[in-house]
């Protein structure tokens, strides 16, 4: 997975992340609008044949968008490996 800072404000940043759709940038987006600093987070498809997604964070006052994405990312990787412990006593 590559990532590529595209901006960055104070309370804004694009970023690129290549080889990847619809399944990451969705996911993304929904953690990053339940941030309480995020005031708007979205995506785009750069190119269909290509692939890859521009995400885009906006925060408000003192929030910082890097920051909500690592809460974000932390909040996926705790989602996942709860999933992951379910689904092993599940088959188990």
């Amino acid at each position: 997975m590559n990532v590529k800072i595209i901006s960055e404000t104070k309370n804004m940043i694009e970023i690129e992340i290549a080889n990847e759709d619809h399944t990451l940038g969705n996911y993304l987006r929904a953690m990053l609008l339940a941030e309480p600093k995020v005031k708007q987070a979205g995506y785009q498809i750069v190119h269909p044949l290509t692939g890859g997604i521009r995400v885009v964070v906006a925060t408000e006052g003192n929030g910082s968008p890097r920051k909500a994405i690592d809460s974000a990312l932390a909040k996926m990787e705790a989602q996942a490996k709860d999933f992951k412990s379910k689904f092993n006593k599940a088959k188990a």
